[in-house]
């Protein structure tokens, strides 16, 4: 399991760094998934 930053780390942290800490993580569980097979899609119909 990943390890969670501390609360008063992330207080400290400017609204932009704490965004941009939220899209690293997100970015690499996008990875791992799209690495393991785990990566969920849905279809998106037109019309």
């Amino acid at each position: 399991m990943h390890s969670k930053r501390d609360i008063s780390i992330i207080k400290q942290m400017t609204a932009a760094e704490r965004k941009a800490e939220a899209m690293r993580r997100l970015k690499a569980s996008f990875e791992r998934a799209a690495r393991e097979g785990t990566l969920r899609t849905r279809e998106a119909t037109v019309g």
